[in-house]
């Protein structure tokens, strides 16, 4: 191997082609020394890496590799509603949806990136193969994607037959949930709804006429639908069941539901989290769950689990569906619209009314 000429500093920025010259190798066998080492003589190997070394080369240009490529082994996830990225992640919910993803692409050698809404200025350039949507209320929502051409799936909608999407069947978990409390002989309901930005705690009372979204977006509906399927069996109408709707962190609702229906002896929440909050505020008001009030919640989050009492909740198998949302867009194949079942995970905070 030639050294460099006394006083001649090594190139600012050495490429690859500098590396091969100094180790006297061919462009190509300096580039499979990093890109496919084992093609390589482990003396040859040997010294395109000292001259690497020597050069202060770390390797070839990733962006140029990806670019080449047409890929960069990597899928963004777009967290749902109006939550930025902080928000997304100190949501218990999200994070176990993320770890689902996190799987897929360690299967698959990827990497992750967790980014804001594709038309916030940056996001739609992020350098990845394919996008999750955690939330898509319109069609222009993915756009962008549609744009890139990249492959893409949404979380918990059904955007249409073109879309692939991932969802849980929330109905039929929110039905085996409300029928629970009634097999138990709860007759006298309170429902904890999902707002989906960070507004005050807003009642909707029995008997007036409520709007879809004040259930919070389509899962959240169907959630709602679900209550209904199994309430209205027992003559009970789910217009006629006072209502609180709110986000998770928002501990007045806690209040305010147990105010507003201080007769109710069960509460339906479509958030753990909001659930734990109800019997924590149970519990300062000197009510015992589930003696005086039994208490359901929606997805089985590690909370649910540690609660006092632990929390009956539905299961909205989120590790799952981000395990499938990754997986179906690192293939990149045709459209597939999957639904995964639920199941009802049945714990101390239900018992028979008082």
């Amino acid at each position: 191997m030639r050294d460099e000429p006394a006083g001649v500093k090594p190139p600012a920025k050495p490429k690859l082609a500098d590396v091969a010259r100094v180790a006297e190798v061919s462009v190509a066998t300096a580039s499979n020394v990093f890109a496919h080492p084992e093609r390589v003589r482990p003396a040859v190997r040997e010294r395109v890496e000292a001259a690497a070394r020597g050069l202060g080369y770390l390797g070839p240009d990733p962006t140029a590799r990806f670019l080449r490529a047409g890929k960069v082994n990597a899928i963004g996830v777009i967290p749902p509603g109006n939550w930025g990225v902080h928000d997304a992640l100190r949501n218990p919910v999200f994070h176990q949806f993320l770890l689902g993803v996190a799987q897929a692409c360690d299967e698959a050698g990827a990497n992750l990136l967790v980014s804001c809404d594709l038309h916030r200025p940056g996001a739609a350039s992020a350098v990845v193969d394919g996008f999750v949507f955690g939330r898509v209320e319109h069609l222009r929502d993915i756009e962008p994607a549609r744009l890139r051409r990249l492959p893409f799936v949404v979380i918990d909608s059904d955007p249409g037959p073109d879309v692939s999407s991932v969802r849980v069947d929330a109905r039929a978990g929110s039905a085996a949930a409300a029928r629970h409390l009634l097999t138990l002989g709860h007759r006298r309901f309170a429902v904890m709804s999902f707002l989906r930005d960070f507004g005050s705690p807003r009642f909707h009372p029995p008997g007036r006429p409520r709007a879809a979204d004040a259930a919070g977006m389509e899962i959240d509906q169907e959630k709602l639908a679900g209550y209904a399927d199994a309430l209205v069996d027992a003559g009970i109408a789910i217009g006629d069941v006072p209502m609180v709707q709110a986000h998770p962190w928002e501990r007045d609702a806690a209040r305010l539901i147990l105010d507003v229906a201080p007769e109710a002896t069960a509460v339906l929440s479509m958030s753990a989290m909001q659930a734990v909050a109800v019997m924590d505020e149970a519990r300062l008001r000197g009510r015992v769950v589930p003696r005086d009030l039994s208490v359901v919640g929606y997805n089985d989050i590690p909370e649910a689990a540690r609660a006092n009492p632990p929390l009956t909740t539905v299961d909205g198998m989120n590790t799952e569906k981000g395990r499938v949302a990754g997986r179906l867009v690192l293939e990149a194949g045709p459209v597939r619209r999957e639904i995964l079942p639920t199941r009802l995970v049945v714990r101390g905070s239900t018992a028979p009314p008082p």
